[in-house]
């Protein structure tokens, strides 16, 4: 296979990347989360400062010594941007604590078979995919289509694939 079509794998060091604030805002107000909802990736707090006031809301944040693998307490939702390189395993310690989860990465994060067989097994399924534009650099750009993706514990209906596809 032509390593062209292969990205480059993240590095940590790539997975510092600050979520534009007109962006989850965007992410938030689409998918209307109610509850308690947790930013395990706060960062500089572009979900987690704009979660809707009505809610519970908590925050991790590894810089500042609160670890998400650490955190334990049950919440309605997960809306974040993930550190793409730990993506693997931040799915499954978000699948113990949230029934509803959101997270801001690029679609092909979600099609490996293993991942798509880890999410089932554990009585989730892809509910949405929001299709959002490309943030601008410092963001990493790139061919693949960015996305609030919607995993819901229980849900059996079909995935919806909304917003600015392509773009």
């Amino acid at each position: 296979m032509s390593k062209i079509l292969i990205p480059p794998k993240n590095t940590p060091d790539k997975d510092i990347v600050m979520t534009p604030v007109e962006t989850a805002v965007d992410v938030i107000n689409h998918f209307g989360p109610t509850g308690t909802i947790l930013d395990p990736c706060r960062g500089t707090g572009a979900f987690y400062d704009n979660f809707p006031t009505t809610c519970q809301k908590d925050w991790c944040e590894l810089s500042e010594g609160k670890d998400f693998f650490d955190y334990n307490d049950k919440v309605d939702w997960i809306i974040t941007n993930p550190p793409w390189s730990k993506i693997k395993p931040f799915i499954i310690h978000s699948m113990t604590i949230a029934d509803d989860i959101v997270y801001l990465i690029s679609i092909n994060h979600y099609s490996t078979k293993a991942r798509l067989r880890l999410i089932h097994e554990n009585g989730f399924r892809i509910q949405e995919i929001y299709c959002v534009k490309m943030p601008p650099l410092p963001w990493p750009q790139s061919g693949f289509q960015i996305a609030g993706i919607h995993i819901s514990k229980g849900y059996r209906g079909g995935i919806s694939l909304t917003g600015k596809i392509g773009k």
